[in-house]
């Protein structure tokens, strides 16, 4: 007699293998703006293919399963029109998404994740095979990749600031040193709410170069010093606090090391350092942490060696580049705040 499957277990599986259908329609949307021609009113599929320059019965079809995901709505007479999900692929929204969906679904990561069985036999390196080079190595020859890289992190870090902002006062901290700082989203944002503050925004010399906007937005430019260079090398020094925003899990042990002994070189004993990261739960359970283990898996797939870390783990690294790890700070959002200071 064949063995009866719970439904239930079959419905889960299901549900998992069907994420790159979801993924890639909502990719589609993306790309298309359809969520912007939205905007000015609802439309059926024949509008929205003239809009866009698809064809009317294959965007349809994408709108009706995007639809039955609740990330757009069907009226009874097949218009299509915008929720409180699409609002956020809006290209002019407060937050808008649409960058990261970009990012997180396009041609590049599809790339580095097609091969995920080979990336699990080598035990890394999947970028590396299937792009020829690095990600960030791509990037710098790739500027169009680029750019979708930095207004998907422009994008992704509103809500992660606000957290960090409501999290810890920074009203102390006196001159800022964002260590792998991106355009400079959170030293803007930190700088804006403590006029006292001055900060050191600090990346590769091709990402600090397109900062100006965002600190000009808000009102931080002459507070701001702007320095090119690679935190494998050196980083500026001179600060009293340092920040590492998303930066350690890009890399293996050895490299983040490196990194963490650059920052202990530049840093007197009364500095200190904040890590801003997700902490990675010590077991793989159902629930909230999934998202923090495909998180991880993004990091073997892409990076070189890249990884989420368990609080432990955080522990051991900095205590081998000369820190200790002082508290834990939680936020509301998915990320920690590790505050960890030289010893």
């Amino acid at each position: 007699m064949p063995v009866q499957f719970p439904a239930q277990a079959a419905a889960a599986l299901r549900h998992i293998a069907n994420g790159m259908r979801a993924s890639q329609a909502l990719y589609v949307a993306a790309k298309l703006n359809v969520a912007d021609h939205l905007t000015r009113k609802p439309m059926n599929g024949f509008e929205l293919a003239a809009v866009t320059g698809a064809d009317s019965a294959a965007l349809h079809r994408v709108m009706r399963a995007l639809c039955a995901l609740d990330v757009f709505t069907e009226s009874s007479t097949g218009q299509f029109s915008l929720n409180s999900t699409s609002e956020l692929l809006r290209s002019d929204a407060p937050g808008s998404l649409r960058a990261a969906i970009l990012f997180l679904v396009g041609e590049v990561r599809w790339r580095c994740w097609s091969d995920l069985v080979g990336t699990v036999r080598a035990g890394g390196g999947g970028a590396e095979r299937v792009l020829g080079m690095g990600l960030f190595d791509f990037y710098a020859v790739h500027p169009e990749e680029s750019a979708i890289h930095d207004q998907a992190m422009r994008g992704l870090s509103s809500a992660r600031v606000a957290a960090v902002l409501s999290a810890m006062d920074f009203s102390q901290a006196g001159v800022i040193v964002d260590v792998g700082g991106g355009t400079g989203e959170l030293l803007a944002a930190i700088l804006a709410g403590s006029p006292a503050l001055r900060g050191v925004l600090f990346d590769l010399p091709h990402v600090v170069a397109h900062a100006s906007p965002v600190l000009s937005a808000k009102g931080v430019t002459d507070r701001v010093q702007v320095v090119g260079g690679s935190f494998f090398d050196s980083v500026p020094s001179n600060g009293n606090t340092y920040l590492l925003s998303n930066i350690i899990h890009d890399w293996d042990d050895a490299r983040a090391i490196t990194i963490l002994r650059s920052c202990r070189k530049a840093m007197q004993s009364a500095d200190k350092l904040l890590i801003i990261e997700r902490e990675l739960p010590e077991l793989g359970q159902p629930g909230r942490s999934a998202e923090a283990f495909l998180v991880d898996l993004e990091m073997l797939a892409t990076t070189p060696g890249g990884r989420e870390r368990t609080g432990d783990e955080f522990r051991a690294l900095l205590s081998d580049a000369d820190f200790e790890l002082v508290k834990t700070i939680p936020t509301s959002s998915p990320i920690n705040i590790f505050e960890a200071h030289p010893v």
